[in-house]
């Protein structure tokens, strides 16, 4: 019964072509993320404009903003391209 395939497969080997799409995918994606990141510290700075007077909330806002950009950063330099 199994004696041949009627219909033959595709060889699943990664073509140049393909890791490129796949790596365009993986920028697209990285860049979509750093915008959210700066969507987020747009936030963070109305808290701050509001000036609550607490230098716990005052901390805790500069930690975060702190952060997101590290992140950013961390994910720009993954952004760059191998070539």
């Amino acid at each position: 019964m199994a004696e041949k395939a009627l219909v033959r497969l595709p060889d699943v080997t990664w073509t140049t072509e393909q890791q490129r799409r796949d790596a365009q995918q993986q920028r697209k994606k990285l860049r979509i993320a750093i915008r959210q990141l700066e969507r987020a510290e747009l936030y963070l700075d109305a808290i701050d404009s509001l000036d609550l007077d607490d230098d716990e909330v005052d901390r805790t806002l500069r930690r975060l903003v702190a952060r997101l950009r590290a992140l950013s950063r961390y994910l720009s330099s993954m952004r760059a391209p191998d070539l």
